[in-house]
């Protein structure tokens, strides 16, 4: 599949199986990524589920400047934005009250294989949060340096910086942690 966009534009035509895809594709990925803003994964397959009504309901212009995954992810990130935003004026107890562990491990064992990746996964999530964000574009959802300086609004030079912060806290992280795999 081309990234998305083809099924996007056939759900455009009327083509609804094209959306079922699309959600099928994405939707995993999305709500990881969306768990590392608000630390709830309940929310975030809450708020996955909304970026995705969004697309239904609205039908937004694709542009074919950025890939779709980014244009999508972006999507999420604003809709993950308006929630905290949202949650701020609402509740004020800490968001981690309602932070089910156990939960989040069994999405991670079905998305992430291997016992070296869990702790990776697990590593990453306990850092600084845009580090979390930018390891979790770049490695696991595999998007381009452009793609993800584009999702987290971000210059390239910031960006570069942003990432190389992020390696060297992951590396004390896992020697914190011991771990002794190769990455």
């Amino acid at each position: 599949m081309d990234n998305g966009a083809s099924s996007y534009l056939r759900f455009l035509d009327g083509d609804n199986d094209a959306f079922v895809e699309i959600i099928r594709q994405y939707k995993d990925g999305l709500v990881l990524f969306i768990n590392s803003f608000v630390n709830n994964i309940h929310v975030s397959e809450e708020a996955a589920d909304e970026a995705f009504l969004k697309l239904y309901v609205n039908k937004p212009r694709y542009k074919s400047g950025n890939s779709f995954k980014t244009w999508l992810y972006t999507i999420g990130r604003n809709t993950a934005l308006n929630y905290l935003k949202k949650s701020k004026r609402i509740s004020s107890e800490p968001i981690e009250d309602y932070y089910y562990i156990s939960d989040e491990t069994d999405i991670e064992s079905e998305y992430i294989k291997g016992e070296q990746n869990i702790i990776l996964h697990q590593a990453i999530n306990s850092l600084n949060k845009e580090y979390a964000q930018v390891l979790h574009l770049i490695y696991f959802e595999e998007l381009t340096n452009d793609e993800t300086a584009h999702i987290m609004g971000k210059t390239q030079r910031q960006l570069s910086d942003l990432i190389y912060r992020a390696k060297n806290s992951l590396r004390k992280e896992l020697e914190r942690r011991g771990f002794d795999g190769q990455i």
